[in-house]
């Protein structure tokens, strides 16, 4: 390989290398679940029970805006 060869190939290396930093900071994005469950039981006379659970999940979706 010649220098002219060997320049191209580092100077190609380093701009894909700088379009993925680019890409990976300008693309960002966040995305967070939360889950809550809540739980509680009444016990009532004989073999019978009463369990009552509510489960809430709450989704949030951001992305960053220019």
């Amino acid at each position: 390989m010649t220098k002219k060869q060997i320049l191209k190939v580092i100077v190609s290396v380093l701009i894909a290398a700088l379009t993925a930093l680019a890409a990976s900071l300008g693309l960002s994005s966040c995305n967070v679940t939360r889950s809550i469950t809540t739980r509680s039981e009444a016990w009532q006379k004989g073999d019978t029970s009463v369990v009552i659970q509510t489960k809430t999940v709450e989704t949030y979706d951001a992305s960053k805006k220019l």
